[in-house]
C-alpha cells in the first residue's frame, strides 16, 4: 500500500527524496570554465549562469570516472555525481590541474540534498521562500536559483524529466534535515527506495553503479546527452570520436518495455529467437506506464525501437530513450 500512496502523492500532490546519494565538488579559480572545457565531455564554456548540463568524465581510454550534472554559477561550477564517485573524480580530476588557478573543493561533509515532485512542490518551496510560484514553475530544466527557505540558504535545481515537476535542494546537512522536515510538515509524503527507483526508471535516468561502472564507454551506456561534437579536445575524446564515426557500440544501454509479469532482477537475461542477447540492469513497474520499464545493455542489431524481445519468459519491446511519456 506505501508504493500505491506514495506514487500517487508524486503524481497528484508533493512527494519528497532523501537524495544523500549525491554529491558536489566546486571548481574555483580564474582558470576554472577553459579548464574544465579541455576536461569534461560536453560544452561548459556556452552555459549561461544558473544553468547546467548533464557531462562525464574519462579516462585516457574512453572509459567512464563518472557522470555529472554541471552547474555553473557566477564564481564557480558545481560537479555533482554519485556521492562513491565524488573522491575518485576530484582526485583523477586534480591530477591534470598544473599551472591553471584552479581549485576543486569535495562538499561532501558540507552539502545534502533532497529532492520534492509533483504538482504541489513549487508551491511548498515557494511558501517557504516567500516567493511567487511562478518563479519556480518558470525554471527550465537544470535551471536554478538559490534562494533562502525559512533563514536557510538552498540552491534549488529543476529537473523537467520527470512526470510531475521534480526540484532538488541542496543545503548543509543541517539545513537540508531542518527543511526537509518542514516540506513534509505542509503535506508532502516521503518517498521510500521502490517509489524513487521507478521515479528513477521513467524519467530514464541511468544510475551510476547500478546500470553504469567503470567499464562502460559513454555511447555504451545512453549517455548521449552528456556528449558535445562541436566543441574542443577533452580526455578521452579520440575514443569517443572514433567510435562515433564507426557508426556503433557492440552493446548499448536500451529501454524495455515488459507487458508482463514479475520485474526481473539485474542480471536477468534477455533472448531472442534462443540467442542471449543483452541483460537487465534495473527494473520498475510504472503506474503511469501501466507496465515494468526496465535498463538492460542489448547487443548490436537488437536494440532498436520496437524490436521483440523475452526476458524469464516474458515478452519485452524495446524502447527508446527517453521513454515516451505516457498519454
Amino acid at each position: 500500500m506505501a508504493f500505491e500512496e506514495e506514487y500517487r502523492a508524486a503524481m497528484e500532490g508533493a512527494l519528497a527524496f532523501d537524495r544523500s546519494h549525491l554529491a558536489t565538488v566546486a571548481a574555483r579559480g580564474r582558470d576554472r570554465e577553459s579548464f574544465l572545457q579541455n576536461m569534461l565531455t560536453n560544452d561548459v564554456r556556452s552555459l549561461a549562469p544558473s544553468t547546467g548540463v548533464p557531462a562525464a568524465f574519462l579516462t585516457n581510454k574512453g572509459k567512464l570516472v563518472s557522470d555529472l550534472l554541471v552547474l555553473k554559477s557566477d564564481d564557480l561550477f558545481l560537479l555533482q555525481m554519485e556521492r562513491e564517485r565524488a573522491e575518485p573524480f576530484r582526485i583523477a580530476l586534480d591530477r591534470y590541474v598544473i599551472s591553471e588557478d584552479v581549485t576543486l573543493e569535495s562538499r561532501l561533509d558540507t552539502e545534502s540534498t533532497f529532492s520534492i515532485e509533483g504538482p504541489n512542490a513549487s508551491g511548498i518551496l515557494a511558501e517557504l521562500a516567500g516567493i511567487p510560484v511562478s518563479d519556480l514553475d518558470g525554471l527550465d530544466d537544470l535551471h536554478f536559483r538559490s534562494l533562502d527557505l525559512t533563514g536557510v540558504p538552498v540552491r534549488v535545481v529543476a529537473r523537467r524529466r520527470e512526470l510531475t515537476p521534480r526540484f532538488d535542494v541542496t543545503a548543509s546537512p543541517e539545513g537540508a534535515k531542518n527543511l526537509l522536515a518542514r516540506v513534509l510538515e505542509r503535506g508532502a509524503l516521503l518517498g521510500g527506495e521502490e517509489v524513487r527507483e521507478a521515479r528513477r526508471i521513467e524519467a530514464s535516468r541511468p544510475r551510476f553503479g547500478i546500470d553504469i561502472d567503470e567499464s562502460h564507454l559513454p555511447l555504451e551506456a545512453g549517455l548521449d546527452e552528456a556528449l558535445s561534437f562541436q566543441k574542443g579536445c577533452y580526455i578521452g575524446q579520440e575514443y569517443v570520436v572514433r567510435i562515433a564515426h564507426r557508426g556503433h557500440v557492440n552493446k548499448k544501454l536500451s529501454g524495455l518495455s515488459l507487458a508482463g509479469g514479475d520485474r526481473p532482477p539485474p542480471g536477468s537475461p534477455i533472448a531472442r529467437g534462443g540467442e542471449e542477447v543483452g541483460r537487465v540492469t534495473s527494473s520498475a513497474f510504472s503506474p503511469a506506464f501501466g507496465v515494468v520499464l526496465a535498463f538492460a545493455y542489448v547487443n548490436r542489431g537488437h536494440w532498436e525501437p520496437g524490436t521483440e524481445l523475452t526476458v524469464g519468459g516474458a515478452r519485452a519491446t524495446v524502447s527508446p530513450l527517453p521513454f515516451p511519456h505516457p498519454t
